[in-house]
């Protein structure tokens, strides 16, 4: 090959990488970056849900979900699920709305489980296709090792059944047994899903595969996260208050950054985005910041952060001191 033919060959090369929006990504500048890599806007308004409106005195992990076309004479087209924030008893509530944005309506609680433990929190639904039910995760304190995540199935969403725990420890896993904060999404007609692996400031992360979302199995290998990703010694990334989706042919992860703190203490957190690998085990850049206009009832204290993609639209539905907001995708 010519050395013209050679030259050629370099720039379909990289004029290829550059359409797939690798090349611009890995190696541009931090400002034309930007233009790779997936927008947000905010909804600039007053919260679209709080503690106050559910009724309790606290409020956590709200997300929606689709459910038009799912459920017959549904209340509305979105359901939400929420729960309480590290409340001894707990509780799974549900709020509804014809818009992912809101105005949100409450239903009131769904679930409590009262078999083994308490402190029922964290839901995570999700629609299996195959057994036409919807699948709700959720921890229990006192269930399993230590707090661990159990299922809850449901045809409605309101009336619930319990197959109980679900994730514990593995023997010989590191970690303290606390398997809570699961989420986990759907590829390829796999299940994939992330938790902690222990408590404590320094509690350690998972990663589970599935092939029905009912049986898991761990991946005993380490997952990169806390500083390794952040690249700051004072912060850590969440794997499930976090999401993944495809944006322009690669896997993109949006979470959670915040310092290491856990028991639902007051801290700084704040949204941010990064390129996650084919295998879903590690961050392939530093997270950027995902930069909100601040909001007058929003504080630095951001408690939960959760995704949901519906219809193409990437939703962040994140709450501060009990208030929720909600920001959504741009071309996504």
């Amino acid at each position: 090959m010519s050395m013209t033919e050679n030259i050629a060959q370099a720039a379909l090369g990289a004029a290829m990488k550059a359409n797939r929006a690798i090349a611009p990504y890995d190696y541009c500048d931090a400002e034309s970056r930007r233009m790779y890599t997936p927008q947000f806007d905010k909804k600039m308004d007053n919260p679209i849900y709080t503690a106050a409106m559910a009724g309790l005195q606290s409020i956590y992990w709200f997300r929606a979900i689709k459910v038009k076309g799912l459920i017959p004479d549904a209340k509305a087209d979105y359901y939400a699920t929420y729960s309480t924030n590290h409340n001894r008893i707990g509780g799974i509530g549900l709020a509804y709305s014809n818009s992912p944005t809101g105005p949100w309506t409450k239903h009131g609680q769904v679930y409590l489980d009262t078999v083994v433990g308490n402190s029922t929190e964290t839901p995570f639904v999700i629609w299996n296709d195959e057994e036409q039910l919807f699948f709700m995760y959720y921890q229990q304190n006192g269930l399993g090792i230590n707090q661990s995540t159990a299922l809850a199935t449901s045809v409605d969403m309101i009336n619930w059944t319990r197959v109980g725990l679900i994730l514990d420890k593995p023997p010989g896993f590191p970690g303290d047994g606390h398997t809570g904060y699961f989420s986990c999404f759907r590829n390829g007609g796999k299940w994939i899903g992330f938790s902690v692996m222990g408590g404590g400031d320094f509690g350690r992360k998972c990663i589970w595969h599935s092939h029905d979302g009912r049986s898991w199995l761990a991946d005993p290998r380490p997952l990169m996260g806390g500083n390794d990703a952040t690249l700051s010694a004072e912060e850590n990334i969440s794997r499930p208050n976090a999401g993944v989706f495809m944006y322009k042919g690669s896997m993109w992860w949006l979470g959670m950054l915040s310092a290491y703190a856990s028991g639902g203490v007051t801290t700084v957190a704040r949204p941010a985005i990064a390129k996650i690998s084919a295998d879903f085990r590690q961050l392939l850049d530093k997270p950027t910041d995902i930069y909100f206009p601040a909001l007058n009832w929003e504080t630095t204290n951001m408690q939960s952060l959760m995704v949901s993609v519906m219809d193409g639209v990437v939703y962040v539905y994140y709450n501060t001191d009990h208030n929720i907001g909600v920001a959504y995708s741009v071309g996504v």
